[in-house]
């Protein structure tokens, strides 16, 4: 019953408004390339933070370590991080959890990367949903901040790579959390560069709900 399923939500969600990431279509350079990189910096579980020099988007690479290795990303714009605690908050559909967050979608977790934080007030409003499809996963996104806190927005950051042993799913299908300490196994530097949807985040009021602003993302085009 799933790929009926995964054919119907494919239709639906290709027909709204979402920004859209297709399935990963890598040429036999960009895999072997790819499998270098993981080798040379991710593998050896040393927590080494390194410069990612390719030019095949970052995004391109997130995803491929994402579906074809055992770990986790997370995104935050810290460099400093030498092990996640578990902190209180709350899944994507609210329930209350003691964990460290992470994601199995790279271009989610660089969004969190690269929006500067310090200084932000309001929420950050974001939805990232991922559908199988017959060459991988098509993606699916929406992601918005307060139309008030809109200068000097973004800002230098890191994508973690989390051992996926501890993880479990949480609120959504790319949501993944840890209710016990996670030491990184490396990380990558990342600009607002490699963000590969900065210019189709939207803003919006704090003044609207989230429902609005949810519906506006899917039946209506950003400008």
């Amino acid at each position: 019953m799933k790929q009926p399923a995964n054919t119907l939500k494919r239709f639906i969600l290709d027909r709204l408004k979402l920004e859209k990431i297709p399935e990963l279509n890598l040429t036999t350079g960009e895999l072997k390339e790819f499998e270098q990189i993981y080798e040379a910096h991710i593998a050896g579980v040393n927590g080494e933070h390194f410069t990612y020099q390719s030019e095949v988007p970052l995004y391109r690479f997130l995803n491929y370590v994402l579906e074809q290795k055992n770990v986790v990303v997370h995104g935050s714009n810290s460099s400093t991080i030498r092990e996640f605690e578990p902190r209180d908050s709350t899944l994507f559909t609210g329930k209350p959890v003691s964990a460290v967050f992470a994601s199995t979608d790279g271009v989610w977790s660089l969004f969190f990367a690269v929006k500067k934080r310090a200084g932000y007030t309001g929420s950050l409003r974001n939805l990232c949903l991922t559908v199988p499809g017959k060459r991988g996963i098509r993606r699916y996104y929406y992601f918005s901040v307060n139309r008030d806190q809109l200068k000097d927005c973004w800002t230098d950051g890191m994508i973690y790579f989390l051992p996926k042993d501890t993880f479990r799913p949480g609120g959504i299908r790319d949501e993944w959390v840890s209710e016990e300490p996670v030491k990184p196994l490396a990380a990558v530097q990342v600009s607002p560069a490699d963000f590969p949807l900065i210019e189709q985040v939207r803003h919006h009021s704090e003044a609207d709900s989230m429902m609005k602003t949810l519906l506006q993302a899917a039946f209506v085009r950003k400008k």
